[in-house]
Order: C-alpha cells, then structure tokens, then sequence
C-alpha cells in the first residue's frame, strides 16, 4: 500500500465520497468505533487498507462490495460480535493479504467463508469462540503464511486440517483447552515435525495430561473410551444411566421407564 500511495500521491482520491461516519486519508479508509452493524454500502474504489474494527458487526454478508475494491490489501475486522460470515462475503478479495477477525464471536470456521481470498497471507482469527477444526475449515487458502488461532474453545483438531495451507510458516494455538485423547493424537507427531508452532500449546484434558505440551505427549497417552467422542462430531453424548461403545447403546437393567434422553443419532444397537 505504501507504493501504492507513492504512485497516485498526485491524484485525486475524491472518486467516491468518504463514506459517513469514517475517515478517509489518502488510501486508508478508518470506520471504527462507530457503532455500525454492517459493512459500509459503497467505499473509495482505491482503498488499500479498510478499517472496521470496534463496530457492532454480527453478519458478514455477500454484498459483492469487495469486487469494486481491486487495490485493498488489509481489512480489520477485529473486535466486533461477528458470528457468521456468509458464503461469497470476500468474493473479488484476491489482493487481500491481511485480514483480522479478532475478537468475535465465531464458533465455527470453514473454507467457503473465505472463498475469494486467494492471496491471503495473515488470517488472524484470535479470541474468537472456535471449538473445532477440521478438514474443511481452511479449504482455498494455500497464500496463508501466518495463522492465529490463539485464545479460543478448540478441544479437538481434524488430522490433516492444515494440510491445505501448503505456505504455512507460523501457527499459534496457544490458550485452547485441548483434549488430549486417540483424536489429537496425529498433531503430537505434526508439532515436533514441522515446528512452525507459536510457543508450546497444551492439553487440559484428561487431568493426567493436564498442562502437558502436546509435542511432549507420549503416542500410547492419547487414549479414548467407549464414550469419548470427536468433538467436530456434534452428536449428543451418552444418555444419562446408559453405557456407550461406539454406535452401541445399552441401557439395560437400569429400571428406565421411558425411552432415555439424548441417545446419538448415529446408533445401531440400543
């Protein structure tokens, strides 16, 4: 952006009116902290970094407004209450190399709510409410050279869910309760393999792992029961009284008089 500015120093930025409530300087556009619920209609067509951080923003939606910006290279989103970021949202972003969603109030994340970004080389997704990631949440951003992932609900991580951010060279996963069962596994010999990890992240469960970097975890220690599931499967746990293996449901001699509560969806035998 900077030889950006260089180049169109002497040129009139006034092609579009400076949006209300923002600030428009050269070819950064500043609209935070103005109480906006969505993304501005219309913005300068030689944007190059976008500000919209502490806003009330709880939908990303496709609006298409990112098709008329060709020149941006940094949008700040951080510190809103974003929970969903609709299919096409970034649709015509592909000179993006810096987006920042930190601090909101996404719970899950998959690679359609970033299609478009092909250039995208920092994705900082810090603080947010993430409880899973899996095979699908990075799909489409090979450019992506730095991840954050820091400070959120991750207990569990898909084996080969970076596989995809092939330009991966820093990751942090720092400040996530990881459940250190036969699910997470794999990412034990993936932290000591390719050690591009941010500090050492580390399990919370089960108590005798707890506080245990992951890269330190013993093979044979990432054990499950019959009951432990993988949490980026949203079924219902074991029913209350009942004991569960795999698909198998048995709820015998309990002195139930009704059908119990919760039994998973994918039961073949109860």
């Amino acid at each position: 952006s900077e030889d950006y500015r260089s180049r169109f120093s002497g040129e009139c930025f006034m092609d579009l009116i400076c949006p209300e409530k923002c600030r428009c300087e050269g070819t950064f556009v500043d609209c935070s902290n103005q109480k906006l619920t969505r993304l501005p209609s219309h913005l300068p067509e030689y944007t190059t970094d976008l500000r919209l951080h502490d806003n009330d923003i709880s939908i990303l939606e496709a609006t298409g407004i990112f098709k008329k910006l060709p020149s941006l290279r940094k949008i700040n989103l951080s510190n809103n209450k974003i929970k969903e970021i609709r299919e096409g949202t970034f649709d015509g972003a592909a000179g993006v190399q810096e987006l920042m969603l930190t601090g909101n109030q996404l719970e899950s994340v998959h690679g359609r709510m970033f299609r478009g970004l092909t250039g995208l080389k920092m994705l900082m997704l810090r603080s947010n409410m993430i409880n899973c990631v899996n095979n699908d949440t990075f799909t489409g951003l090979s450019s992506v050279r730095l991840l954050s992932l820091y400070d959120n609900r991750i207990t569990t991580i898909t084996p080969g869910a970076f596989n995809t951010l092939v330009s991966l060279s820093t990751i942090n996963l720092l400040s996530n309760p990881f459940n250190c069962n036969c699910h997470l596994a794999w990412l034990g010999k993936w932290l000591r393999k390719r050690r591009i990890v941010s500090g050492n992240p580390r399990c919370q469960k089960p108590f005798f792992l707890k506080e245990i970097p992951i890269q330190d975890v013993a093979t044979q220690d990432f054990t499950c029961d019959g009951n432990t599931e993988n949490s980026c499967h949203f079924s219902p746990r074991c029913p209350d009284q009942c004991t569960c293996v795999d698909s198998v449901v048995r709820c015998s001699n309990k002195g139930l008089r009704f059908l119990p509560k919760g039994v998973p969806k994918d039961v073949t035998e109860l």
